[in-house]
């Protein structure tokens, strides 16, 4: 809710300097002023759930992740220049044309910034609660080891899924009609939070670009993605479900010439 403030501050600081300057209006050149300072408080308070967002979120090794960083660094940036012009200005004083370039390029700044966040929200969906049938309440486990179960049979039912962190892996366990399986968080395509999308038919779509795979084989069904997603082996054992640690492939040493 709170990034719309410092959009909305920082540009009619901008339109009301301008205008001070054009009609020479102590008042508006003091609204301006006092919008600035308001911009930049609301910006560092949204900065913060934003900041959370991406080290807790944002997938790592996906479009996202790189996209988030820019738009924080952006955001930073506009900051560093409205609080120069603020510096510079002081209140009820007109500002120069060094203040009005500086705010120029920290609203130019502001719009790309704005740009990578709508892009975040509406193609990453990050910060969106996605709900789709039967998926109910968003379920995430870490796990000390691969020994460790993950779930309880009972815990899934048809097209649910879990999110398990374990040994650094993000691993997503799923029920089908076939049954349990387990497979990468990270689609190949863009890296988008495989559990967070939707599993039918064995089937799970990724929620940012719709790349869907066989949850049983790691197939690439439907693109853009191209190349298939990893698969773990599954257990059952006393009605508790075990994802088996994927076997590290051997390095053949090079023959001699």
């Amino acid at each position: 809710m709170l990034v719309a403030f410092p959009i909305a501050l920082w540009v009619m600081a901008f339109i009301f300097d301008m205008l001070g300057v054009v009609r020479d209006s102590i008042g508006l050149w003091s609204a301006g002023f006092d919008c600035v300072i308001a911009g930049c408080i609301t910006a560092v308070l949204a900065a913060l759930p934003g900041a959370i967002d991406w080290l807790t979120i944002v997938p790592p090794r996906s479009s996202a992740k790189s996209r988030g960083l820019l738009h924080g660094s952006l955001n930073v940036l506009a900051l560093i220049l409205f609080s120069y012009a603020a510096a510079r200005q002081g209140p009820s004083s007109e500002p120069d044309k060094i203040v009005l370039f500086v705010m120029a390029v920290g609203v130019v700044v502001l719009g790309i910034s704005g740009w990578l966040g709508g892009t975040l929200v509406y193609r990453n969906q990050i910060g969106v609660d996605h709900r789709y049938a039967g998926a109910g309440t968003f379920k995430m486990r870490s796990l000390q080891s691969w020994s460790r179960p993950v779930c309880n049979q009972s815990e899934l039912g048809d097209g649910q899924m879990l999110l398990a962190s374990v040994d650094g892996e993000r691993v997503v366990v799923g029920r089908c009609s076939d049954g349990f399986f387990a497979f990468s968080d990270h689609c190949t395509h863009k890296g988008g939070p495989l559990s967070d999308g939707a599993l039918v038919d064995c089937i799970v779509q990724c929620p940012w670009h719709g790349s869907q795979f066989d949850v049983k084989t790691g197939r690439v069904v439907s693109g853009p993605a191209e190349e298939k997603i990893d698969t773990y082996k599954i257990e059952v054992r006393n009605a508790e479900v075990y994802i088996l640690p994927p076997v590290k492939k051997e390095v053949q040493p090079k023959k001699a010439a």
